[in-house]
């Protein structure tokens, strides 16, 4: 069993005091009828199947408490798999709980706590393995206009198209893509952020301005921060039809700088989507470039039941040899906030010592 201890420095110790002492006052102070909060991060669910007095809960939504503005809610994910290395495996593999609070209209603060491996079950042990419990993200946003909103925290780091929607209930696949799961950059950043959008030709143009210059709140054998990052993000959002995406994120460590491009592209359909991300790095410690990029497709069969296709290409750094993945799987949507998915993942060239190949299938919900 493993539970990360923080490791504080003095001036990340007063920025994670700092934070939590903004959200205890803002829970403190009194609501005014002009600042109803925002509910639209949790809007998954329908009909409340709790209403009393102060509470309300909604499937998916989470559990509303309206006299402090606070929602409580999260996801879990229960997963099993096969594959040619490690066999078979059943895992109760994260529980994460959002706390979101969010009674005034330029204020909200946001905690997503995680934890890790609860239970495994495989040939060689049955019980919590490399438990871990994790402080995924922790950070308010102000909001200056809606051209204009500064994030400060440990927030997704905004690069590429699915690292910012993480969550298992809101992918189509098990298994992530090989570029966002395993290389190029880390998938959350403790600093700062600038954000927002503004209408243009029929659609809207967004930005995000990151940096990186605070360690995270704890040492997670996870993560390998940079010790500095600086990055731009642009989108353009024409509706429900498509949206594009383009990041660039340079990124120091021990002296030494590597470059990131990103893009990334979504059609929408009634009856489906396609979605492709490009990640290209060079310098840093890495022996020469690295890219990838994959081409996923969701086609709506009947009713709650789609069939998902991803083609993936991976080009490690010398010496690795580059990588074609293929993914073919079904997922099952039975209400808006929960899947249940079942994939297989074959590889060529064959891996000699990765999990990469093999069947996955997984459960996941809001609550």
């Amino acid at each position: 069993m493993r539970i990360h201890i923080p490791d504080r420095a003095g001036r990340i110790r007063g920025a994670a005091l700092g934070l939590v002492f903004a959200l205890f006052v803002a829970l403190a102070l009194p609501c005014s009828a002009a600042e109803q909060p925002s509910t639209a991060s949790t809007e998954l669910g329908e009909t409340p199947i709790l209403s009393a007095g102060p509470l309300e809960y909604r499937p998916g939504r989470g559990l509303r408490i309206d006299p402090l503005g606070l929602v409580i809610g999260g996801f879990t994910n229960i997963k099993a798999e096969t594959t040619d290395v490690a066999g078979g495996e059943f895992a109760l593999d994260n529980l994460n709980v959002f706390l979101i609070f969010d009674r005034f209209t330029r204020f909200r603060a946001v905690a997503e706590l995680q934890m890790t491996d609860i239970f495994v079950a495989n040939k060689d042990h049955v019980g919590a393995q490399d438990f871990a419990f994790d402080v995924r993200r922790l950070f308010g946003d102000y909001t200056i206009a809606d051209e204009l909103t500064v994030r400060a925290g440990t927030f997704l780091t905004p690069v590429g198209y699915w690292n910012l929607i993480l969550a298992p209930p809101l992918t189509w696949t098990t298994e992530a893509p090989v570029i966002v799961e395993r290389t190029f950059f880390q998938p959350t950043t403790t600093g700062l952020m600038a954000y927002g959008s503004t209408g243009v030709a029929g659609g809207q143009l967004g930005y995000s301005a990151f940096s990186q210059f605070l360690h995270p709140l704890e040492s997670d054998p996870d993560l390998d921060p940079p010790d500095y990052t600086a990055g731009l993000r642009l989108t353009y959002d024409y509706g429900r039809a498509w949206a594009l995406g383009a990041t660039y994120q340079a990124a120091e460590n021990d002296d030494q700088w590597s470059h990131l491009g990103a893009f990334d592209a979504l059609w929408e359909h009634r009856r489906g989507q396609l979605l492709s991300e490009l990640y290209v790095q060079d310098g840093g410690t890495l022996s020469s470039a690295q890219w990838g990029t994959y081409l996923q497709g969701v086609f709506e069969v009947y009713g709650p039941l789609f069939l998902v296709g991803r083609y993936e290409y991976y080009d490690p750094p010398a010496p690795f040899r580059a990588l074609n993945l293929f993914t073919i799987g079904a997922v099952l949507r039975p209400l808006p906030f929960m899947a249940v998915k079942v994939e297989y993942r074959f590889v060529d060239p064959a891996p000699e010592d990765d999990g990469l190949r093999g069947f996955f299938a997984s459960f996941t919900t809001f609550f």
